[in-house]
């Protein structure tokens, strides 16, 4: 990114993280180590080369840099120390957005695939069951998907584009609409709200649906979108 030619905080900032994309690549890295393909996935809409050239842009700041697996941890994208203070910034301003500028998604935004990569980075794993537990995805709308979240204590989430065939005790079917889902995620909608509507349908073993709502922490901002709603449902604008 160009210069700004001005010698202030904010300025610099900007030339750091004001390019298109960087700033989500820092938050898909908050989530790191993570491979170039896990990274390209939880960006969709990037190409592959400016995805590169942004990596490139990080590393030579020193935000991010790129390592390999060894015994202690896995190999891939990461942020530094020096990035990893970024995180408190990134969280602020999805805050900021929660609470002032976060409207319904359009339809451009409900994208399935993305909504369940983001579900599987929120389980509360010490909620899960002392057995493996599939969660069947099926969601519909103008772009409908399936999937089966597979989950086992201590740390195994795994996402899976074909039924891993195990027995029936193990499974969660959820059946909503995409923008449905989106709602209970983003914190607009409470999940036991969304199933007495019947805008979300849960069914399968008695004892997993009744545990289901424990299991998902939902999105970092769910609570700050709950707290700007009771704001305006309580100081409706005039007019």
């Amino acid at each position: 990114m160009r210069s700004y030619g001005q010698y202030c905080p904010v300025a610099k900032a900007a030339e750091i993280i004001g390019d298109r994309w960087t700033l989500m690549v820092i938050r898909e890295l908050l989530f790191g180590p993570v491979g170039f393909n896990e990274l390209a996935r939880g960006l969709p809409g990037i190409s592959r080369s400016i995805l590169a050239q942004r990596l490139r842009h990080l590393q030579r700041l020193g935000v991010a840099e790129h390592t390999r697996p060894d015994d202690q941890r896995p190999g891939g994208y990461r942020l530094t120390p020096i990035g990893e203070e970024l995180g408190a910034t990134v969280r602020s301003l999805g805050e900021w957005a929660a609470r002032w500028v976060l409207q319904d998604p359009t339809q451009a935004e409900l994208d399935p695939d993305l909504l369940v990569l983001w579900i599987s980075r929120h389980v509360d794993m010490e909620a899960l069951p002392d057995r493996r537990v599939v969660v069947d995805f099926d969601l519909r709308g103008p772009r409908p998907g399936r999937y089966w979240l597979v989950l086992e204590r201590p740390a195994l989430v795994s996402i899976c584009f074909e039924d891993p065939c195990l027995d029936e005790r193990h499974y969660v079917y959820l059946r909503a609409e995409t923008a449905a889902l989106y709602q209970v995620y983003m914190g607009r909608l409470l999940l036991r709200d969304a199933v007495d509507d019947g805008a979300l349908d849960l069914s399968g073993q008695p004892d997993l649906v009744r545990a289901f709502s424990r299991w998902f922490t939902w999105s970092h901002f769910a609570p700050v979108v709950r707290a700007a709603s009771a704001r305006r449902a309580s100081h409706p604008e005039p007019g």
